[in-house]
């Protein structure tokens, strides 16, 4: 193994600002990506309308319902640092994100997936898509505003 004073000296030298994982709680609107934030990379990202409809229009009950389902933390969380012999474990990605989403770690999207990360980021397409779908389906039958 290679002399491990450097590589701790030139990692105590870099700036570090945890990922953000969890609900994102913000004045800013959902659907409106006005957030510049780091995630970890290969995280998904749960849309607000997903996350407000499964919340009955309650974005705070959204989160919690999440927070269950998926075994998150019920408030953002910074996302642990991680190493390897090599270095950095992939590194934090930079979006935009919007008030009321949910960003899931990729450990949650591997565990989702049966340890496979991509079908868990195919599962998770898909149900959002089912949701979507069945909101608006209820949005749709839900009667008028009383005259």
């Amino acid at each position: 193994m290679a002399d491990p004073i450097p590589y701790a000296l030139q990692l105590a030298g870099e700036p570090y600002s945890a990922p953000h994982v969890g609900p994102i709680r913000s004045h800013v609107a959902g659907r409106t990506d006005h957030i510049a934030m780091d995630v970890p990379a290969e995280s998904f990202v749960i849309p607000a309308d997903i996350v407000s409809g499964i919340g009955e229009g309650n974005t705070e009950n959204g989160f919690r319902v999440f927070s269950k389902l998926l075994g998150l933390p019920d408030s953002a969380t910074p996302a642990a640092l991680q190493r390897a012999d090599g270095g950095k474990v992939g590194s934090p990605v930079p979006i935009m994100a919007a008030g009321g989403e949910i960003v899931v770690p990729p450990d949650v999207v591997s565990k989702v997936g049966g340890g496979d990360i991509k079908r868990g980021h195919q599962i998770l397409d898909h149900m959002v898509r089912q949701l979507r779908k069945e909101h608006i389906k209820k949005l749709k039958s839900l009667p008028g505003p009383h005259k």
